[in-house]
């Protein structure tokens, strides 16, 4: 018994827990009959011309009216609830979009570009069902809720200067609907994320597991959009019922797989794709809670005439073959499953080519037997999607960073089908063209230069437009916004506005961290109000389940988006802060590091610990240093010391750098003479020019020419400059001039003591060395005579004595045949230096005119006399 009453239990629990799942998912009907939440899943795959698939996923969450008390929420995401019951929203849309709609390949009649095909970056717009005065503060709200709820820069659309009000030129047109654009916002997984978790299942069953995140980011264009729709707010108590719509639509290139062989160099086939080649997964069955979840194929009225046309040549007739339950079976292409249900557009039976959908019900399968619909090409096919009446593109004119203009340009695509009004042949017909420009503030546009031009012809503007509203922008405070209704002529080829702006300047904290790239004007919306993309599928009440078809058949406008403009302004040097933020951080940061090390340091106990440590680390070779730099400094000898860590270290250094020292000193004295062995110094030649004239000098090069009365520094190395002033009697250097000259006459060695120089005179030097103005061969041959005078110096006093003498007298003699002699007997020998500079002798002056002595800086008396004393010696 025992063992029967556990399979019975076991069962019993089985059956509760799936009906309490059952309850808690959908829902318990109240007292009152309230209707339960639902949830829609569905996957709509088209082919397009240019080889691409187009993707669109559609989920569609509805919760119904409930009372004020608080709602309890079963599938519908609590978060979006609460947005629409705190901030009053009647209607919103919002979508994350990366590439621009193709409309010329991809079409941009039907409904999904007309209101799936988004500009790049991030559009919102939202209606309030608030008072005027209140809802700018809303939107302000919902920026930052929506910023946080998607991971994205939505709250930067809370300033004013970033959205606007659009009056009746948008579709949602109301007085409370607030509309902006963020045209750079980068689209990445973080903002999916957030989106998918908004759906019952997420993206772990059903539909959404084909939702491959480096497949979607792969694609040539893709668009997240949250639509969301609240009706019965406020009425009798109850909470508004809320329809959330989430939309996905991506464009991708499938990796053929197979192409026949016959067709292989053909360049319009088809490529053969499957739901696991795009997306690399299978579809294991729909999520359970969802209400239906269907996949379709679509094949658009110029894929379908294509195909009738090629198939002419066939006995059955085309409709026939396309709509037969084996029409996944035919000559044209294959379907790898068999479709559910096949649908014909009734809205266009009139035409000979509507438009035919194919229906796949992924509840039939499962894990066992996954559901992935493929589609293989047998023969290339070339068609064309429908394109709105009206090709719109938009670009700037001019050049540089003042001032440009921006040209809308419309041209005529031939598209008369689905016009809704006159004949659209008749001369009177008019095309009804509805035009929504935002601008930023910084650019300022002068709407009075607002022209038309006509199949290229100026128009004027009354002509053209029949409606305009105007709101020109506010510095920092508002955008500017221009609202068009053009009537154009059906026949219309093409058409274009120009309106000029000039460009602003912004501050600095204003521009954006690559300023240099630009800043983007949105994108222009160009409406067709006359022409209304809609699609109806109508079989049996059935179809209206579907929340897609019932999209496909509202009527809305057709619309089209223009590309996002680029501005360049004038931007400044941002590298002169940076520069000037670095130095001043350099110049604190060593200010305030000197005195913190300065105030916190311990200098008497740091000399005492490494004093300590020297004590007990001393060797021989410190101590020897230390005193040799105390004896180099002037200061007492003192232990080295230390740091324990880096002693060795140091020491080895401190031996280096001696070696390194004393290694120089004896490659420096060497070298020092070796050059003075060939070479004399200034002092020498002086020397020489005063008491040797005879001796030949070598000619000196590479001297500068005396100008303007001045000597240059690098003359002589060893010589001080030499003014050639007028020098005073009472000059210390005259004095000392005299002085040595009057030792020189006197001193009993003639040639073989040499005058001191006048800097050793100044400084104070008691030892100068004596300067031999002998020449080299003449020093040998004065050492011997000099010897046998100190040889016989005792025993022939009287013969020395008169030898003395005579060398007085030959010394007076040479002297006075010196310039130095000449200049003193005339009383000139201040200046003697000026002579001794130029190297000037006897033979040289003899021959010196008074233009020469002029260029000396001699004056006018002394030169008189020196010449009439030359002339009296000659």
């Amino acid at each position: 018994m025992a063992l029967l009453r556990r399979p019975l239990l076991l069962l019993l629990l089985i059956v509760t827990h799936q009906f309490l799942q059952s309850w808690i998912v959908f829902g318990s009907v109240n007292e009152e009959g309230q209707k339960q939440e639902e949830f829609y899943e569905e996957l709509l795959l088209k082919p397009l011309p240019d080889r691409k698939l187009l993707t669109h996923f559609h989920f569609q969450s509805s919760a119904p009216p409930s009372s004020s008390n608080g709602r309890h929420h079963h599938l519908f995401p609590k978060a979006i609830s609460q947005l629409v019951h705190k901030f009053r929203v009647k209607e919103m849309e919002l979508s994350f979009t990366q590439g621009r709609w193709n409309y010329e390949s991809w079409g941009g009649f039907d409904s999904i570009p007309s209101s799936n095909a988004k500009p790049p970056g991030v559009e919102l717009w939202a209606v309030f069902d608030v008072p005027q005065h209140l809802i700018d503060a809303l939107w302000k709200n919902l920026t930052h809720t929506l910023s946080g709820l998607f991971c994205a820069s939505i709250n930067f659309l809370e300033s004013s200067t970033a959205y606007s009000a659009p009056e009746w030129s948008f579709p949602p047109a109301s007085g409370n609907l607030r509309y902006g654009t963020l045209p750079r916002e980068a689209v990445c997984t973080e903002n999916l994320t957030p989106w998918l978790k908004l759906l019952p299942c997420r993206d772990k069953a059903g539909i959404s597991m084909l939702l491959d995140r480096p497949s979607i980011y792969r694609g040539f264009y893709h668009s997240q959009r949250l639509h969301l729709t609240s009706t019965g707010s406020g009425s009798e108590g109850l909470d508004p019922s809320i329809i959330l719509e989430q939309t996905l639509t991506v464009v991708l290139l499938p990796n053929s797989q197979r192409a026949s062989l016959a067709h292989a160099s053909e360049k319009h086939i088809q490529p053969s794709w499957s739901l696991s080649s795009i997306f690399g997964k299978e579809v294991s069955g729909k999520c359970v809670l969802a209400e239906t979840s269907n996949v379709y194929l679509l094949l658009d009225r110029g894929l379908v005439a294509e195909l009738k046309q090629l198939r002419k040549e066939n006995e059955k007739s085309a409709e026939k073959v396309l709509t037969s339950e084996n029409n996944w079976i035919n000559p044209s292409f294959e379907l790898s499953a068999k479709p559910d249900r096949i649908f014909i557009e009734e809205s266009s039976l009139l035409s000979k080519n509507p438009p035919i959908l194919y229906k796949f019900e992924v509840e039939k399968y499962s894990e066992s037997e996954p559901f992935d619909l493929g589609l293989t090409w047998k023969i290339p096919v070339v068609w064309l999607c429908q394109q709105a009446p009206l090709h719109a593109s938009r670009f700037l004119m001019g050049s540089g960073n003042e001032r440009g203009a921006i040209a809308i340009s419309l041209k005529s695509t031939q598209s008369s089908e689905g016009f809704v009004g006159a004949n659209f042949d008749d001369e009177r017909c008019e095309l009804q063209v509805d035009v929504f420009q935002v601008v930023p503030w910084y650019v300022k546009v002068y709407f009075h230069s607002l022209q038309v031009f006509v199949d290229q012809q100026p128009k004027a503007v009354s002509d053209i437009i029949e409606k305009i509203h105007v709101s020109p922008s506010k510095d920092k405070v508002s955008p500017g916004v221009m609202e068009l209704v053009l009537k154009l002529p059906c026949s219309v080829s093409s058409a274009a506005l120009t309106i000029e702006f000039d460009k602003g300047f912004l501050h600095i904290d204003e521009y954006p961290p690559d300023a240099n790239q630009g800043f983007d004007i949105p994108s222009a919306i160009v409406s067709f109000p006359n022409f209304h993309a809609s699609m109806v599928f109508l079989e049996n009440d059935s179809l209206n389940k579907s929340p897609l078809l019932s999209k496909f058949q509202e009527k809305s406008p057709v619309m089209s988006y223009t590309e996002v403009l680029l501005v360049p302004l004038t931007t400044p040097d941002f590298s002169m802060p940076y520069n000037v933020i670095t130095i001043t951080c350099t110049v604190f940061a060593l200010y305030f590091g000197s005195l913190l090390n300065a105030l916190r340091r311990r200098v008497a106990e740091e000399e005492r610990f490494l004093k300590d440590k020297a004590a007990k680390k001393t060797g021989r070779l410190p101590l020897l240093l230390s005193k040799l730099s105390a004896k180099l400094r002037g200061r007492q000898s003192e232990p080295p010391h230390s740091t324990p860590g880096s002693s060795s270290l140091v020491n080895s250094k401190l031996v280096f750098k001696v070696i390194l020292v004393a290694g120089l000193a004896r490659v420096e004295m060497y070298a020092d003479q070796v050059e003075g062995a060939g070479k004399r110094s200034v002092k020498e030649r002086l020397n020489v020019n005063s008491f040797d004239n005879s001796i030949p000098r070598r000619q000196i090069t590479g001297k500068r020419q005396r100008q303007d009365e001045k000597w240059e520094h690098d003359l002589y190395q060893d010589v001080p400059q030499v003014s050639n002033r007028k020098v005073d009697a009472r000059d210390l250097r005259l004095k000392l001039q005299k002085k040595s000259l009057q030792q020189v006459s006197q001193s009993g060695r003639g040639a073989l003591s040499g005058v001191r120089d006048l800097r050793d005179k100044l400084s104070g030097t008691m030892n100068p060395q004596p300067v031999n103005a002998d020449p080299p061969k003449l020093k040998s041959n004065a050492a011997k005579p000099a010897r046998r005078s100190v040889a016989v110096e005792t025993s022939e006093p009287e013969p020395k004595k008169a030898a003395t003498m005579t060398e007085r007298k030959k010394a007076q003699q040479k002297a006075d045949a010196s310039v130095e002699g000449f200049l003193q007997s005339l009383g000139l020998e201040k200046y003697v230096i000026t002579f001794q500079v130029e190297e000037v002798d006897m033979t040289a002056l003899v021959h010196m005119t008074d233009n020469d002595l002029k260029a000396l800086g001699i004056p006018m008396g002394p030169r008189k006399k020196i010449i009439l004393a030359l002339e009296s010696r000659g």
